[in-house]
């Protein structure tokens, strides 16, 4: 059973501690304190698993861990200096040894080290039945030179229950993705309402007794408290699954009433797969934990392959230095033959050897570049000599055939699966449908018809009237609220419409205005109207002018408008009207999306959609019902033709 534990401490020195001896302690090295001069050292039976996180920025000495701690003791000055704080958590047993590091490692990089602090991580697994982790983390900032100032944020006390709770939520995480049905709480018994009691933390001399198999007064606390909560635990498990089973066969017999023999039989073929009690959300876990296994299978089927290349590459390195070992060995043969003795022949013979001693040359470079390549694969296949990576690859290629067989049994337990849990999953929608439709005569039969969406939709509205709403009031409800956006549409049209106006009444106004300045402007100077009199482009402008005049005059009027005054008082009636339009398009998104009083706090769209569905249904099944009376037509054409025959 997984258990919860978190506790955090200070490390400090006001507590006659040091945080080098700590670190020396948990970690089970040998460490100097470069201020008392001594050397800590700890001897542990079985060796901690241990490793160092920090922030990026971080100088590269914080990697080791003598220099770290070493340097947080220069750091702090004062006597009573706070050097760490330490965090303590227990391990799920449940979780493989790299599961457990997986666990800590990526909490600890999300709470601690991404805020700026550096964490120093010890596993113990002395005792395999309580593994944990000891974490122990600086309180002051650290730059690429070194320690500043101390983070007082990270002594908050909402912080310290914030680390406790996404701890739990970790732990939970962990034992899901690896399907373990465990799960933890950082909440206390009394908050959760359990009657357990809580134990007494045995402290290391205690614990030490203990595993010796001396009892001691805080041990024989413990065993009477953990005897107790088991039977607190076994009663409350039953009242539990008392209670579960109970709603489980109300659940079972209202289920049953919509289903139709063939549709039990595909929910009770995926019983074992969903491991109890059948529904769309257990169905879709299980799609999830397939999925899961899929992609396991597929990562495995990868590494095979990658291996199975691996061996025939490195085969074909060692058949080609077989080739290469012969070659050499000929050119060596020829070289042995060679008759010295012969005056004649000393020159042929001396070209021979040269040219023999320079194939073996460029033979053997050729032998040691594959010798190179087949290093890759000494590493990565574990094998010494060509001995041994033959008898690897004899073995490899049993194993291959045994993984592939499995991963072909596998990936059809895969397929059968999701072919139960589609038909499983089709069942209970149509129960569901069958149930949500037996309240509306009008979806009597039609019902068979309506897809699962827009049954839900109507199941959600009768959630939220707290009642079966009857078809009819929904079409009430949708005709009357459609025609009161309609109106209130409508209304902030004409808004916007006066508003355009009043603004480009305004631009006439502005034209107006200009026109009328340049026509006073020449009527009332003697020298401009006599030039009216001798140039033709200046009547020509000022009779332009007089004709726009009228055109915008007749424009604004036509607007609605009969002076400046006016629009003026318009445009500040329609500048508060804004009010009101707020007002209004509320009463649109209230009516649009639903939640107001009586309404059932259905959306416009939740409405119309539940009526389409209702049309769509009643369609299919007039189209249904015309299909099969055009085949039953054609089968008693058929018969009558055969009768005559």
């Amino acid at each position: 059973m997984a258990i919860y534990h978190f506790s955090a401490q200070m490390i400090s020195r006001s507590k006659g501690q040091s945080s080098v001896a700590s670190a020396s302690y948990r970690s089970g090295e040998r460490l100097k304190d470069e201020r008392t001069g001594e050397t800590k050292y700890y001897r542990r039976e079985v060796q901690p698993e241990t490793m160092i996180l920090s922030p990026s920025h971080s100088p590269q000495w914080v990697n080791d861990r003598q220099r770290l701690w070493n340097e947080v003791e220069k750091a702090e000055t004062r006597k009573n200096s706070q050097l760490a704080r330490e965090i303590n958590v227990a391990l799920p047993k449940e979780l493989s040894h790299d599961q457990q590091r997986e666990l800590i490692q990526d909490y600890v990089q999300t709470e601690f080290v991404n805020k700026g602090m550096i964490a120093d991580i010890a596993i113990h697994r002395d005792d395999k039945e309580n593994p944990h982790a000891h974490v122990m983390l600086t309180t002051r900032e650290i730059s690429e030179e070194g320690f500043t100032v101390k983070n007082r944020d990270w002594n908050d006390r909402e912080l310290l229950n914030h680390w406790r709770e996404q701890w739990a939520k970790n732990i939970n995480k962990a034992l899901e993705r690896e399907g373990i049905q465990e799960h933890v709480s950082h909440l206390s018994h009394e908050a959760r309402g359990v009657e357990q009691l809580p134990t007494v933390h045995l402290g290391h001399v205690a614990h030490a007794m203990e595993k010796r198999g001396v009892k001691t007064d805080r041990g024989n606390i413990n065993r009477e408290r953990q005897e107790y909560n088991r039977l607190v635990v076994d009663l409350q498990k039953y009242r539990e699954e008392k209670e579960a089973l109970q709603k489980q066969m109300v659940k079972e017999k209202k289920q049953k009433d919509y289903l139709t023999p063939s549709e039990k039989v595909d929910i009770k073929k995926a019983i074992p797969f969903v491991k109890g009690f059948v529904t769309l959300d257990k169905i879709q876990e299980r799609r999830e934990q397939i999925d899961q296994w899929e992609e396991k299978i597929s990562k495995s089927k990868s590494y095979l392959e990658w291996k199975s290349s691996a061996f025939e590459k490195a085969t074909s390195h060692y058949k080609r230095q077989e080739h290469l070992e012969t070659e050499i060995q000929k050119n060596q043969d020829k070289i042995k033959q060679i008759n010295w003795f012969n005056p004649l022949k000393i020159k042929d013979n001396r070209l021979t050897k040269e040219r023999c001693e320079k194939n073996i040359e460029r033979l053997q470079q050729d032998h040691e570049f594959h010798d190179k390549k087949l290093d890759y694969y000494r590493d990565k296949l574990k094998f010494h000599n060509k001995e041994e990576f033959f008898a690897k690859y004899q073995e490899f290629a049993a194993e291959k055939e045994l993984k592939t067989s499995s991963f072909r049994k596998q990936n059809q337990e895969i397929r059968e699966q999701r072919t139960i849990l589609d038909q499983a999953e089709k069942a209970l929608k149509q129960g569901e449908i069958r149930e949500i439709t037996s309240h509306y005569p009008e979806l009597k039969t039609a019902g068979t018809y309506m897809s699962y969406e827009n049954a839900m939709k109507l199941k959600e509205l009768n959630q939220k009237a707290g009642k079966i709403v009857p078809i009819e009031e929904v079409k009430t409800m949708f005709t009357k609220r459609s025609a009161t956006v309609k109106e209130y549409k409508d209304a902030i049209r004409e808004v916007d419409h006066a508003i355009k106006n009043a603004r480009t009444a305004e631009v006439y106004f502005k034209e107006l205005n200009d026109i009328e300045k340049r026509i006073q402007k020449t009527e009332n100077n003697p020298l401009l109207k006599a030039k009216l009199m001798i140039s033709k482009e200046a009547k020509k402008e000022h009779m332009q002018d007089l004709q726009k005049s009228e055109e915008y005059k007749a424009a604004i009027e036509k607007l609605g408008y009969k002076d400046q005054k006016h629009l003026t008082e318009h445009l500040e009636k329609l500048e508060k009207s804004d009010v009101l339009r707020e007002k209004v398009e509320h009463t649109i998104e209230v009516n649009t999306i639903g939640n107001f009083k009586g309404g059932h706090g259905a959306s416009l769209g939740l409405l119309e959609a539940i009526l389409q569905g209702v049309q769509e249904a009643q369609q299919q099944e007039v189209r249904e019902h015309n299909k099969r009376e055009k085949q039953r037509l054609k089968r008693k054409k058929t018969r009558g033709f055969d009768l005559e025959r």
